[in-house]
């Protein structure tokens, strides 16, 4: 809907009728403590900068093009649907946005008991008609419209906008030079008498991004407000998927090729940007189940190699407010178009990475061989905080003439994998080698090289345990469908 046809008034209007209450009635004298700056580590402040009050930029992958993002509220629960809007008021002594006047009052704000009972990133805008000799910032809570609803009328635009409440004074990380800050500027708000601080980054009417345009100064590329259809016409948001890769840390330098939130890992796919049909900052969780054999860093930067022999995923009922910001990069270089999906046991080794449960904490994962059922033999390993495991099964593991891998957890098979050329393998130093120990060691020794888990293993579990930056705390909680806080 365009600005001239929302300027004409008719949308609907009306007078508020609340129960007449005294101003400043439901002022507070403190604010809560902003989610970002608890003092515990939670999944929704762990990659957050306390020290410099600032939000970290984190990249991905867009249609195989280097993409960033910040990562604002999570949602978990049963239903899209269920994740609230509130609103959000702006007054105007003309009835339209060009006759705006103060800061915006806001019903909820990121912290204390709001959380949960109504607040939200995502806003609708309503307009407060008040008289042509209203003073700037009169009113600074609901409480104070409602107590002068004689004098102020409110007109629901329906216009929504993605603008997450932020601690105050906080700032944002220029994706594309770390050592600045992104040109925009916080939008002051009122909550309950107090200013509180707000980023924009979507709205879905183009009036909307016009009138506050001045939040981007220098109107540098890749930072202009998004004008985005992420609302459905019956008031709920829409999503799109984001494919988790960050629990995954194999090949990965932090700070030169990982993703985010955590560096260690890999970095995330999305299919849309800015721009495309679809695109919506709210992002529902495709957790990578399964990954091809040896995959490395980077290898799957595009959603379609995502639907390929070796790569399993589940969508999760979790959603991360996730606008990206900036302009996009490199072209992944790294992208590989074929993957193995038999083991060659002709290698002395293949590297095998997957998930049992997301987030379901440290779990034993075996990987058994065997031919037609008969001549097994299994070695085990540890998956890290996320359920993820990436092992690298020795060929001298696998049992003579097999045919299978299995991987298993909880007395279930969850993979299957062929084996090829297992005559071709070369293992008889190494069995002799392992025969050596196994008679040599003592009880508290493993007798099984293979069941002890490596030191790069034990690198990566301890780099990976924190995941979607404490990651497994976010979606250990999806599991059960409770809202994350």
């Amino acid at each position: 809907m365009g600005f001239k046809y929302f300027a004409t008034n008719v949308f609907l209007t009306y007078a508020i009728t609340f129960k007449s209450v005294y101003a400043d009635d439901d002022y507070i004298t403190q604010l809560p403590i902003n989610l970002y700056q608890s003092a515990d580590i939670t999944p929704q402040n762990a990659d957050f900068d306390k020290e410099n009050n600032k939000f970290i930029a984190h990249p991905g992958w867009y249609n195989d093009i280097e993409v960033h993002y910040y990562k604002f509220h999570i949602n978990g629960g049963t239903s899209l649907s269920e994740i609230p809007i509130q609103d959000f008021y702006l007054m105007t002594t003309d009835g339209t946005l060009d006759g705006a006047v103060g800061n915006p009052i806001i019903s909820y704000y990121n912290g204390g008991e709001d959380v949960g009972k109504g607040y939200s990133d995502y806003m609708n805008l309503k307009l407060v008609t008040v008289p042509q000799d209203y003073v700037a910032d009169t009113y600074k809570s609901v409480g104070d419209i409602t107590t002068h609803s004689q004098d102020a009328t409110v007109t629901d635009t329906n216009i929504y906008m993605n603008i997450p409440v932020v601690p105050n004074d906080s700032t944002l990380q220029h994706p594309n030079n770390k050592s600045e800050l992104a040109p925009i500027n916080p939008i002051p708000v009122w909550y309950k008498g107090n200013e509180v601080h707000t980023y924009l980054f979507e709205v879905t009417d183009e009036s909307a991004a016009e009138h506050f345009a001045y939040t981007r100064p220098g109107n540098e590329e890749g930072f202009e407000i998004t004008v985005a259809d992420f609302v459905n016409d019956d008031g709920t948001l829409k999503d799109a998927p984001i494919w988790f890769m960050n629990g995954y840390t194999r090949g990965v330098v932090p700070g030169v090729n990982g993703g985010g939130p955590d560096p260690a890992g890999h970095k995330n796919i999305i299919g849309v940007d800015r721009g495309d049909v679809g695109y919506s900052p709210i992002w529902r969780l495709h957790w990578i189940m399964t990954l091809p054999l040896n995959y490395n860093a980077n290898e799957i930067s595009n959603p379609s190699q995502l639907f390929q022999d070796g790569v399993t995923t589940q969508p999760l009922d979790v959603w991360v407010n996730c606008p990206n910001a900036g302009r996009n990069g490199k072209v992944n270089m790294d992208k590989k178009e074929s993957f193995e999906t038999e083991i060659d046991a002709s290698d002395s080794s293949t590297w095998i990475l997957g998930t049992t449960i997301p987030m379901s904490g440290v779990q034993e994962v075996s990987f058994t061989s065997s031919a037609n059922g008969l001549e097994e033999s299994t070695v085990s390993t540890e998956t890290n905080g996320g359920g993820v495991y990436q092992y690298e099964l020795s060929s001298c593991d696998i049992a003579p003439s097999a045919t299978l891998v299995e991987v298993e957890y909880a007395d279930d098979t969850i993979r299957t994998i062929e084996v090829d050329d297992i005559e071709e393998r070369s293992c008889d130093g190494m069995e002799d080698m392992k025969d050596n120990m196994a008679s040599s060691s003592t009880e508290e020794a493993p007798s099984d090289m293979a069941m002890a888990p490596s030191e790069d293993m034990d690198t990566m579990n301890s780099a990976t345990s924190s995941l979607f930056t404490v990651g497994s705390s976010i979606l250990a909680a999806s599991v059960v469908s409770v809202m994350l806080l």
